[in-house]
């Protein structure tokens, strides 16, 4: 059973990453010659990658 504290957090730290990404999608957008979708599917991307492979990482090592 996982701990509550580190469900709270880890749904902090996503909520926060949003919200920093949507801001800088139409801050950045002009100025990195991308649209705003495609830097929204740039940090999704790049999230995800980050995400799975920290996941067969844990998971590879027993912790998960």
């Amino acid at each position: 059973m996982a701990r509550l504290g580190f469900d709270i957090v880890t749904t902090l730290v996503g909520s926060g990453l949003t919200l920093l990404l949507s801001a800088a999608g139409p801050l950045y957008a002009d100025r990195l010659g991308y649209t705003v979708p495609e830097l929204y599917a740039i940090g999704g991307a790049a999230i995800l990658v980050v995400g799975l492979v920290s996941g067969l990482v844990l998971a590879a090592m027993g912790l998960r």
